[in-house]
C-alpha cells in the first residue's frame, strides 16, 4: 500500500495510538518507523502516570492529562482483549517524599491546591510513610500520596497498540526514513523515503524528539529537541518498594517483576544517546538517598532515550501552519506514555473532521 487516507511519520507510542484510534473508523493508516515500532522513547522510558506528582498548574494542560489517566483502565481491558497483551497498568499510587524542609513546603503547597481541585491526594506524616514503606530513609519528613497515579509498563502498551491497530487494518513499514514531503502547490499529499513515494491525503508528523527535523522539510520551524533521559534498573525480590516515590532528584519506579526502575535526567545534547558514568553515578546516589538498601542489589541495565522538548514543555497537536494536509501530534517531553490515549483520541477525530472532544487550541504549534 503506497497510498493511504492518512499517513504517520513515527511507529512510538502516539503514531500507533492515532492509528488505531483512526482504523477503528475503517481510516486507511500507514506508519512509517525510520527505525523499528517503539524502539525510542516509547519503549525506554519508566512507565509513569503521574499528572498529580508533576505538580502541573490547573489549566488545559492538566486536564488534557487526567482525561488521559482515566482511560488507561478501559483500554488496557480493551487491548488485552484484542491481542493477549496485558499492559499492566499497576494502582499501587505514588509518594512524594519530603527529604528536606524545602520538600515539605512545596508539598504542602501542592495539597492545597490539588485538594482545593478535588483530586484524591493524603497528606501522610513520617510514621505513616515508614509504616507503608519500611525501606525509605528514615530520614524522611513525610510525603504526599496520590492514590490515582500509577503506572503502566510502556514496552508492552506499544507493541499492544500496534498489533491492534495492524488486527485493524494499519500497515506499518519500518526501517524506512522520510527524507522529503511532498507537495502539489502549498498542500501536502505525501512524503518520500530512501526508497519509495507514498500519497496520502493527510500527513501526520509523531516522529518524537525528531519531529523538529521534519519540519525543515516544508521550511517550517518546529521547536523540538531532543533531552537525553539517562536510566538504570535494579534487581530487587519485590519486598524493597510498594510504591512509586517520585523525589525532586530521583524517581524510583518497582514494577511487577521486581525490577525497579531509576530516573531520570534531563540533558541537552543533541542526539548523543551515551550512557555516562556521572549520569549514572548522580541517579544511584539519589536513589540511595531515598532507598538506602538499593545500594546494596544488583544493577541490571543502564540506558538513554529522547524526550521531545518544546519551549514551554507543551506538547504540539493539530495542523502545521501554510501546510494543508500536514499535522503534528509531538513534543510532549515527560507525559508522552501517559498523553497517548487522548492524543491518538483527539487527533482521530481533528483527522475525520470532527470537533475534538477537548479543545487543541492550546497546543497548536503557531501559539
Amino acid at each position: 500500500m503506497k497510498t493511504a487516507d492518512v499517513l504517520i511519520i513515527g511507529g512510538g507510542i502516539i503514531g500507533c495510538s492515532i492509528a488505531l484510534e483512526l482504523t477503528r473508523t475503517r481510516v486507511r493508516v500507514l506508519i512509517l518507523e525510520r527505525d523499528r515500532i517503539g524502539c525510542e522513547a516509547s519503549g525506554e522510558a519508566a512507565g509513569m502516570l503521574a499528572p498529580q506528582a508533576e505538580g502541573l498548574s490547573p489549566g488545559p494542560f492538566l486536564d488534557l492529562c487526567l482525561k488521559s489517566r482515566e482511560m488507561f483502565g478501559p483500554l488496557q481491558e480493551t487491548l488485552k482483549n484484542e491481542t493477549g497483551i496485558d499492559i499492566e497498568v499497576l494502582r499501587s499510587g505514588l509518594l512524594y517524599p519530603f527529604l528536606t524542609e524545602e520538600d515539605e513546603g512545596y508539598g504542602k503547597r501542592l495539597f492545597e491546591e490539588q485538594r482545593g481541585r478535588g483530586l484524591t491526594v493524603e497528606w501522610w506524616d513520617r510514621r505513616h510513610v515508614l509504616e507503608a514503606e519500611p525501606h525509605v530513609t528514615p530520614a524522611i519528613r513525610g510525603a504526599l500520596y496520590l492514590a490515582d497515579d500509577h503506572q503502566v509498563q510502556n514496552a508492552r502498551m506499544v507493541r499492544a497498540l500496534s498489533l491492534a491497530g495492524a488486527r485493524s487494518g494499519a500497515r506499518t513499514v519500518e526501517g524506512s526514513p522520510v527524507t522529503a514531503i511532498v507537495r502539489d502547490g502549498d498542500r501536502v499529499i505525501g512524503v518520500r523515503s530512501l526508497t519509495e513515494t507514498y500519497h496520502a491525503a493527510q500527513v501526520v508528523i509523531a516522529a518524537g524528539a525528531w519531529s523538529g527535523t521534519l519540519g525543515e522539510l516544508v521550511h517550517h520551524e518546529i521547536p523540538i529537541r531532543p533531552a537525553r533521559g539517562q536510566l538504570l534498573s535494579i534487581q530487587t525480590r519485590g519486598e524493597l518498594i510498594r510504591h512509586i516515590l517520585y523525589g525532586r532528584e530521583v524517581y524510583v519506579v518497582p514494577r511487577a517483576s521486581g525490577e525497579v526502575v531509576v530516573g531520570s535526567t534531563v540533558e541537552f545534547v543533541g542526539f548523543e544517546k551515551s550512557v555516562t558514568a556521572a549520569g549514572v553515578e548522580g541517579l544511584l546516589a539519589a536513589a540511595r538517598r531515598l532507598v538506602p538498601a538499593l545500594g546494596s542489589r544488583p544493577m541490571l541495565a543502564a540506558w538513554a532515550g529522547f524526550r521531545p522538548s518544546t519551549p514551554d514543555e507543551l506538547p504540539y497537536l493539530g495542523p502545521v501552519p501554510g501546510a494543508p494536509g500536514l499535522y503534528i501530534a509531538s513534543g510532549h517531553f515527560r507525559n508522552g506514555i501517559l498523553l497517548a490515549p487522548v492524543t491518538g483520541q483527539l487527533m482521530a477525530e481533528l483527522l475525520r473532521d470532527e470537533k475534538p472532544s477537548l479543545s487543541l487550541s492550546p497546543f497548536r504549534l503557531d501559539r
